[in-house]
Formats: structure tokens, sequence, C-alpha cells
């Protein structure tokens, strides 16, 4: 939606308090959270500028999600999703996004989180399935049975993770494979980030059309 009019003096408080709180907490407010924040005894009062700026195109508003305020006209906040790479290839680059998803639509994520999907069925006992989007802090330290990201000999592998008197052990859940066991110090591994959180496949494709309304 373009923006079609300039703002009121109002309109355009409300607009700029709204940008403002999603770029300190990366989340959308709830319609309480604006009132609150902008002095309006009801929410009814305050309701009417967010309506017009839905209108004029500054903001879409998505009333089923309480944190449902997105802001139109900015540079995409989207997380890059990336895909496997044969052995030795960079991982964590522009040339292997394969997608993009909304996830601060959605919910609080650093900005750093990135998507990655399951590949295989080493993960299938941790409800892990070939497909599912993960989502990955690679600023968490990871804790023992917490499952990670790493780089095994140049290739990036999902598994669970151990570590004990200097050894990392990555641990599938699938009894079919065996478990990696490596040295905290060997150059054949790189930590890449923690697990934080997923989708299933099947969800993906209709999350918007579920919650996006």
């Amino acid at each position: 939606m373009a923006k079609e009019s300039k703002l009121t003096a109002a309109q355009r408080r409300v607009y700029d308090w709204i940008v403002d709180y999603i770029d300190r907490m990366n989340m959308s407010p709830t319609l309480a959270e604006i009132a609150d924040g902008l002095g309006y005894r009801h929410v009814s009062s305050m309701l009417v500028h967010i309506h017009a700026l839905h209108k004029k195109g500054y903001i879409k508003r998505h009333p089923n999600i309480a944190r449902g305020i997105e802001i139109l006209g900015r540079k995409s906040d989207d997380i890059p999703v990336y895909g496997y790479v044969p052995a030795g290839h960079p991982f964590l680059s522009d040339e292997n996004i394969v997608d993009n998803f909304q996830l601060r639509k959605y919910i609080s994520a650093p900005k750093s989180v990135f998507g990655l999907y399951i590949r295989g069925d080493s993960m299938r006992d941790a409800a892990l399935y070939e497909g599912d989007l993960v989502f990955v802090d690679p600023t968490k330290d990871p804790q023992n049975g917490e499952i990670v990201v790493a780089m095994v000999n140049g290739e990036p592998t999902v598994k669970r993770y151990y570590r004990e008197n200097g050894t990392i052990t990555l641990k599938p859940e699938n009894k079919k494979y065996a478990p990696i066991f490596i040295q905290v110090q060997s150059e054949q591994f790189r930590f890449i980030g923690t697990v934080i959180g997923l989708i299933r496949r099947i969800d993906k494709r209709r999350i918007d059309q579920i919650v996006a309304v």
C-alpha cells in the first residue's frame, strides 16, 4: 500500500513512537502499550490514529495478532535462510541465502538470528524433520544437551551438543547414525550457532495465511 497523504501532528507522534519501539524492542507494540506510552487514557482514543496510519499506507495492521503492526516502506527486517553447501564452500554468505522469513513479525529475536532448513533424518527423534525451518542464534553459547549448528570438515551439521574434558560430542537423534567426536581446538570444527526455535515445514507454507489476517 503506497503512502497516500501526509500525516497530522497527532498521527506523526503515534507513527514515530511505534517506529522507535520496534527499533528498540525488535517487535511491534500492542495497542495497549502504544496508548500507555503516549499517555492516552483509552485505547479507543488512540485507535483512530492507527486506522488513519493504516489507511494512508504508513503501517499495516494485522488485527488478529496482539503485536500485529507492521511498518511499511522500510527496509525489510527478514532473517536470511541459508542452504546446505558442499564441503569447503562458504556457509554464511549472501550467495548461500535460499529464502527469507519474517521471524520478527511473530517473536522478538536478536538481529544476528538466521534460518536453516533441516536436511536428512539424523535428528528425527528430536522431532526435527527434513524440510523443517530452524532458527539459529550465533551469539548464544551452547550448553550441554542443546541443539547446535556446527561446521565439521567444512560442512554444516545439526546435532545435539556435549562438551567434556576437551572433547566435543555432536550426537545425532537417530540410532542409524554415530556420534561425532572432535577435539575442542580442532580446525575441523567450527561452532555456528545454537538452535532457538523451529517451524514445521507444513506450517511454514501456511503461517502467513493463518496468523497474518
